[in-house]
């Protein structure tokens, strides 16, 4: 049909046909990326809700034991990861115990232990991830918590910070939409006067799971 036409037609149809072509294919990947970042979305808002759940979850058991077993906090924790997550990422649990002197209320807070040392997930990225999870103690161990944790004198607070980056399964454009999952959770101790010492280990080269991500 386009040979019958003059020359000048012919080739004003085939820009026709070229830039519709070329407008299909920018469309196509506009809608590609904006598929994408939904996606992202979706997986980002799901694992931060999951993850405030976490914590919440990790720091209601740690309060409750005055000498928390190290491995059963593990197996809470991978438990929680595969079952409440439900989304391929890497993560860390810091759990860090607070006391304030007893009968002074305006006394400085102390760090009585702090373990980040429950990770799921690749070794590199959860190193990397446990090096800033950790948020409320000091390079030199000391409490960095700040004010708006109202404490009274003697009162021992368990704060769990849940950390977790997305996998290549678990997003599709990486950390540019969905970034790093930050989630904390703080509780008092049951017993101030017995408050939680710091998780031992039957095992302690085991802490640090390697396990796959794709079944989660």
């Amino acid at each position: 049909m386009i040979r019958k036409l003059p020359c000048h037609l012919r080739g004003f149809a085939r820009e026709v046909r070229a830039g519709a072509t070329i407008e299909l294919a920018l469309g196509a990947v506009v809608l590609v990326l904006i598929a994408a970042t939904c996606f992202d979305l979706y997986s980002r808002i799901k694992s931060d809700t999951a993850g405030a759940r976490l914590a919440s979850v990790m720091a209601d058991y740690v309060s409750r034991d005055a000498e928390p077993d190290g491995d059963g906090l593990k197996t809470l924790g991978e438990f929680l990861y595969r079952n409440d997550l439900r989304v391929p990422a890497n993560l860390v649990y810091a759990i860090t115990a607070f006391q304030r002197p007893t009968g002074d209320p305006q006394g400085a807070v102390k760090v009585l232990w702090s373990d980040n040392s429950i990770r799921f997930g690749d070794e590199t990225v959860t190193e990397s991830l446990a090096d800033g999870c950790t948020r409320f103690v000091d390079d030199d161990g000391t409490s960095g918590l700040p004010g708006e944790f109202d404490m009274a004198g003697g009162e021992v607070l368990i704060v769990v910070e849940v950390c977790a980056r997305l996998t290549r399964e678990g997003s599709l454009t990486g950390r540019f939409v969905s970034g790093d999952i930050y989630r904390l959770h703080a509780v008092p101790a049951r017993e101030p006067t017995t408050p939680p010492s710091r998780p031992t280990y039957s095992q302690q080269a085991g802490v640090r799971s390697t396990s796959s991500t794709s079944g989660v």
